[in-house]
């Protein structure tokens, strides 16, 4: 984990991200913001690839909430 201030993370913003490690920004050396990088096959990640696919294939939001709920009563009832 590192500790960065506010102005040394805007001024290196991409070298900081692109360390891949969890960074601590801090403003006058109170913490602000944690950064973590997110991981392989992470929840975030399965959800970002669904909604490509989605929009790529022209599936509009309303359409896929619609069949989301389907499925939900299918399974639970």
């Amino acid at each position: 984990m590192k500790f960065v201030g506010v102005r040394e993370f805007k001024e290196d913003v991409v070298r900081y991200l692109n360390e891949g490690s969890e960074i601590v920004v801090l403003k006058r050396k109170r913490p602000i913001a944690r950064l973590t990088p997110v991981e392989e096959n992470s929840p975030e990640i399965i959800l970002l690839e669904i909604g490509r696919v989605l929009s790529e294939a022209g599936v509009s939001k309303k359409e896929a909430l619609k069949a989301l709920d389907q499925a939900r009563k299918k399974i639970y009832g």
